[in-house]
């Protein structure tokens, strides 16, 4: 005799303040409770009576009764002597055991009431329902398959716990080698369906983040069924009670034709006899997923040994869901990241782009090609404005340094105390000034390339510290005593002539071999034939791009000026020059007109003639020829010493002469 639909109600049993199970009282009699193992709810415990309690269908409600009980029973607290109404959400107290009386799913699935009185009496130790929920306290982290030390099972005989364990340690491993959610699903349902007797399983995963928590928008991602029963969708309302920040593993019996707990098949009818729904969360307790297993009549209900073992595979699937969803997302952020780094590579191929077809370049762009690949120290020579930086980066980019950083530092432009500071750092209060501890760039340049411009300007106390960095000796940082150890590649420049300063005692011998390990000569612009020609093309179309300009070339006028003129500021002049013509220009070429080169260092006539008178002395014409270099470099006395070839002080001192003699 079936139930009619407003009969309907749950015994909802908990454990530590869980679901463990939810029977449904499908039958007028309704369930008996008790130690006996006839009974429809088994309680072993001495607390409890053979038959303790009953809750059965009478005339128009649910009753409960004491049966005789030497303990007694209790409702919401209070003891009964009579049979007694039941309302949706009591508190039934058996033998200290609390369960909650239900008239729907969602009435039983809030917090537990548990009195003091049920918490002192009744321990999971002693507590046993017919589904041993006290091996299933806390399913979400405390497996004892998964967790329990001693390796012995409360709920299984110690050879089937054995057996299962191996069964989930292979679907470990399987799931660890997983590459893709849909395999990884594939895998946990097979193992369901080959280690738990039931007739369907379904598999809902969590995509996206906008999704989850919310029930309705799980998606399916995966079934299987032993017969053939077709697998159907749970309940809303019951998957939402699993699919909840604290939702728990529910199993739930005797469930046939309640429409809260099943759905219909293709003829309308209710044949689920029992449901298990367990969530799948990662190590962060995110929800990722639900396992959603089912049994019909005619067959062994679900117990404790499966739902044991579905909560077990869950924990599994979660870690392997947050794994692949962490392994997904950091997928894409390489991804992305490699997508900018091929676009600053391409960015940056323009910057270390050399651009020549002389016999001199090809020459420097095998000694890149060859000097590249090794740890070799480089020195790069050339006059001021040849591109010693670019032959460095150069270097750099096409080394398996690549991808570290390279750091650049001028050592003409500092005091020995300051060059000293930055490049080994300093400590907090080292000298006035030092507020705050400060990292040197040989620490910057760590796993890279660091260039060191001017290397002829270096002070001799930097030079020996300098020369031990490079013979592989630990550093400290100015006012340290922490002994630094880098792994950097250096390559210096100079426009100096080092053996010269070598033979003078201005540079150290031993470092000068240090450096001089690898040597590229870099030669100034004039002496490279028509590469002034295809660096001012490309400098043209570099502009055009930046500043949005259609210029389509030189005029032949203006490219034999740009060949005759001798480029005392080699290619960084060039660059001025093209991008102030650039500027300026409002015609589609560039004329010779629109070129600003400056006649005081144009090339000597053939004759070796110039204007000026020949009845003049040698300091006179020296002086001349300096005050047109400081003119042409708009008074920059660094820029104009590298032109004359002679070291800034020199230059300071005749400047200083030359006033004295006005």
């Amino acid at each position: 005799m079936g139930v009619r639909k407003d009969q309907g109600a749950y015994l909802i049993l908990r454990s530590a303040g869980r679901w463990s199970d939810v029977f449904r009282l499908a039958s007028p009699q309704g369930a008996v409770m008790g130690r006996a193992s006839a009974n429809e709810i088994v309680i072993r415990t001495e607390q409890a009576s053979r038959q303790h309690a009953r809750v059965s269908w009478s005339a128009d409600s649910w009753i409960l009764e004491d049966l005789g009980s030497r303990n007694g029973t209790l409702l919401n607290g209070q003891p009964i002597s009579s049979p007694t109404r039941l309302e949706d959400s009591d508190l039934i107290e058996v033998a200290g055991f609390a369960i909650t009386f239900a008239r729907k799913i969602e009435g039983g699935a809030g917090e537990p009431v548990r009195s003091a009185t049920a918490a002192s009496q009744a321990t999971d130790e002693q507590i046993t329902l017919e589904m041993d929920p006290s091996a299933i306290t806390d399913r979400r982290r405390h497996s004892s398959y998964l967790f329990d030390p001693t390796g012995s099972a409360r709920s299984a005989s110690e050879a089937n716990h054995g057996q299962s364990s191996r069964h989930l340690l292979q679907l470990a491993f399987a799931l660890a080698r997983c590459d893709e959610i849909e395999q990884a699903v594939d895998i946990v349902l097979d193992c369901l369906a080959a280690h738990v007797p039931l007739d369907t399983a379904g598999a809902y995963v969590w995509q996206t983040r906008k999704t989850r928590g919310k029930s309705q928008d799980i998606p399916l991602a995966g079934t299987r069924q032993s017969g053939s029963r077709s697998y159907r969708r749970p309940p809303e309302a019951l998957l939402a009670s699993v699919a909840t920040e604290d939702g728990e593993a529910v199993l739930a019996r005797n469930v046939m034709g309640d429409e809260q707990l099943a759905t219909e098949n293709s003829r309308g009818e209710l044949d689920a006899e029992s449901v298990v729904m367990a969530p799948a969360r990662d190590q962060r307790n995110q929800l990722r997923g639900v396992l959603h297993v089912t049994t019909t009549a005619g067959t062994p209900p679900l117990g404790s040994n499966e739902l044991e073992f579905i909560v077990a595979t869950c924990e599994i699937f979660g870690e392997s869901l947050g794994n692949l969803a962490d392994r997904q997302r950091l997928d894409r952020s390489l991804r992305q990241s490699q997508k900018q780094i091929k676009e600053l590579q391409d960015r940056l191929g323009n910057k270390v782009n050399i651009v020549g077809k002389s016999a001199s370049i090809g020459e420097i762009v095998q000694q890149i090609g060859m000097a590249a690949p090794t740890n070799a120290t480089v020195l790069v020579r050339g006059e001021s404005g040849v591109g010693k930086e670019l032959v460095a980066a150069a270097l750099h980019h096409a080394s398996d340094r690549n991808a570290g950083p390279l750091i650049c530092l001028n050592c003409a432009a500092l005091s020995p105390t300051l060059l000293e500071s930055e490049l080994f750092g300093h400590e907090k209060g080292a000298f006035t000034g030092a507020t705050d501890r400060k990292s040197g760039k040989f620490e910057a340049a760590d796993g890279g390339t660091l260039m060191l411009d001017e290397i002829g300007e270096m002070s001799p106390e930097v030079q020996a510290k300098f020369l031990r960095v490079l013979e592989g000796h630990p550093f400290e940082r100015v006012g340290g005593h922490e002994a630094i150890k880098v792994d950097v590649r250096v390559v210096a420049a100079t426009n100096r002539d080092l053996q010269t300063m070598v033979r003078e005692g201005k540079f150290r011998q031993d470092l000068y071999y240090r450096l001089h390990v690898v040597e590229i000569v870099v030669p100034p612009l004039r002496n490279r034939g028509k590469d002034c020609l295809h660096l001012a093309e490309y400098f043209l179309a570099q502009f055009n791009q930046e500043m949005g300009r259609r210029i389509e070339g030189f005029s032949d006028p203006a490219k034999q000026a740009l060949l005759e003129y001798s480029w005392p500021g080699n290619i960084r002049e060039l660059k001025n020059v093209v991008e102030r013509a650039v500027v300026l220009n409002t015609k589609n070429r560039i004329e010779v007109t629109d070129l600003a080169l400056a006649p005081a260092t144009q090339s000597m006539p053939a004759s070796g003639l110039t204007n000026e008178p020949v009845e003049m002395t040698l300091a006179a014409l020296e002086q001349i020829h300096i005050e047109r270099v400081l003119r042409h470099t708009d008074g920059n006395k660094s820029r104009a010493s590298a032109i004359l070839g002679i070291e800034r002080s020199t230059l300071d001192r005749k400047l200083k002469r030359f006033s004295a003699a006005k």
